[in-house]
């Protein structure tokens, strides 16, 4: 069984990649109702798959300067304006799965203690569907 390391999962914004991130989430759910009816087999309640939802999510130190890449004021900028666009999540090798999908930021937070180094969480809210992909060269 393959394994990936941390550090190869990222999330990119429109294709660039967010600098110093160093934690990152994908979460995909879907809403279930109830279907249950007297005829259930032997009264166990029963289910049915609904709207699906994905998030992501991605942290890091916070780093002002970003240079080919994104930064975190980049993302603020998505937010301030609302502006949709295209979030890719999962590994960046070729021949790796990663996940698409257009997107909107819907929480930036930016925080650090006076003796330690600053840090920032990016949340994102997925509109639409999920489309697998494979990295090519």
């Amino acid at each position: 069984m393959g394994k990936v390391a941390g550090y190869k999962v990222v999330l990119q914004f429109d294709a660039k990649t967010i600098v110093g991130y160093r934690t990152h989430d994908m979460d995909i759910s879907v809403d279930m109702a109830e279907a249950t009816t007297g005829e259930s087999t032997n009264q166990w309640k029963e289910y049915l798959p609904l709207f699906k939802g994905a998030k992501f999510s991605i942290g890091g130190l916070y780093d002002p300067t970003a240079g080919s890449n994104s930064s975190c004021e980049d993302a603020i900028d998505l937010l301030i304006g609302g502006t949709q666009f295209t979030a890719k999540y999962g590994n960046t090798e070729v021949g790796s799965k990663y996940y698409s999908a257009s997107a909107y930021i819907t929480n930036i937070k930016v925080s650090g203690p006076y003796n330690d180094l600053a840090s920032y969480t990016i949340d994102v809210e997925v509109t639409g569907k999920v489309t697998p992909g494979t990295v090519s060269a």
